[in-house]
């Protein structure tokens, strides 16, 4: 069965759909023009460090590459960028959420909270808007401990 949850999986599963329909299935499964738009998928979970600021410091966030840390990520999705999500939402937010790297009903529930906590679109969705709102834990170089969220 498949279970579709975000207005971007809809949209893209629309405009395959769509375009299949016109094009006797030569296409199928396109991207969303907003998904297009906005960013690539996340695909992996990055330690940012900043030299100049905080050299001692770093954060583990979800990143994609060419695009850097101005990705998307939403339900269904599996990989270690949601795990780095899933560690922030831990960290600096409060939850439980084990970090496995699946975006299933958990994530999106404490990522919904955390929009509405931040003041951004509640949709379930993290992207660019989130990412820039939510506050993201610092980790200790030497001893890989938590030292703040900011």
């Amino acid at each position: 069965m498949i279970r579709i949850r975000s207005g971007r999986a809809k949209s893209a599963t629309a405009a395959g759909a769509l375009l299949a329909g016109l094009l006797g299935g030569a296409v199928a499964g396109a991207p969303s023009a907003t998904a297009a738009a906005a960013a690539s998928p996340c695909s992996y979970g990055a330690y940012l460090y900043n030299k100049v600021t905080n050299p001692t410091s770093y954060k583990y966030v979800p990143y994609a590459t060419g695009d850097g840390a101005n990705c998307w990520l939403d339900w269904g999705m599996s990989n270690t960028a949601v795990r780095a999500l899933q560690k922030n939402l831990n960290s600096c937010y409060g939850y439980r959420l084990a970090t496995d790297g699946d975006f299933g009903d958990l994530t999106e529930s404490a990522l919904v909270t955390v929009q509405k906590k931040v003041g951004v679109r509640a949709d379930g969705d993290y992207g660019p808007n989130t990412r820039d709102a939510m506050v993201w834990a610092n980790y200790s170089v030497e001893t890989g401990a938590r030292i703040s969220c900011n």
